[in-house]
């Protein structure tokens, strides 16, 4: 960095007043020696004037007291509880969040429905019920039978002959139980 670059950005601060009194003198001797940092000067200078011609023009019929008084106010006023939760929720509820939140919530319900058959003091909806069921394996349901009894988990395949000759095609002969 060169001379010049280092006085061209102290030359905004200088005309601002915001150096110190020895910054200020060795900026002022630079840019009355320089011909570029002079330019830079006089380019700040008459962006100073213009914005400060607009801004007092403009700004002038604008009054400031009560929009002043509307900020102090807003700064002293505490806020209700319920203010502070909804914006807690509105930062706490982002879509990336709920994004993660969705599947995760999915997958703790599957975790806590699977281990339902470990842990009994954890049943959903009233648990299983106690009752035995009957289904037949075969087209028919005539010669197998299948028993399921959930509390103990049993199974039993129940398999019976017709002694009276009943075939399979519906028609029936003499009423006969099943033999064991």
């Amino acid at each position: 960095m060169t001379n010049c670059e280092n006085f061209r950005d102290s030359i905004g601060r200088w005309l601002d007043g915001e150096l110190s009194l020895s910054e200020s003198a060795e900026v002022e001797a630079h840019v009355a020696a320089c011909a570029e940092c002079g330019e830079a000067r006089r380019q700040l200078e008459s962006l100073q004037r213009a914005l400060t011609g607009v801004l007092v023009t403009d700004a002038a019929p604008i009054e400031f007291i009560p929009f002043w008084r509307e900020v102090q106010r807003r700064i002293n006023s505490k806020r209700a509880w319920y203010e502070d939760i909804s914006q807690w929720a509105r930062e706490f509820f982002t879509a990336p969040r709920i994004a993660w939140g969705v599947p995760a919530a999915i997958v703790l319900l599957l975790a806590v429905v699977s281990l339902e058959s470990y842990f009994p003091w954890m049943r959903f909806g009233g648990g299983r019920n106690k009752f035995a069921s009957v289904e037949s394996i075969d087209g028919h349901g005539r010669s197998v039978a299948l028993l399921r009894e959930n509390e103990s988990k049993t199974t039993v395949i129940w398999l019976y002959q017709d002694e009276e000759g009943e075939n399979e095609t519906g028609e029936v002969g003499s009423k006969s139980g099943p033999t064991f």
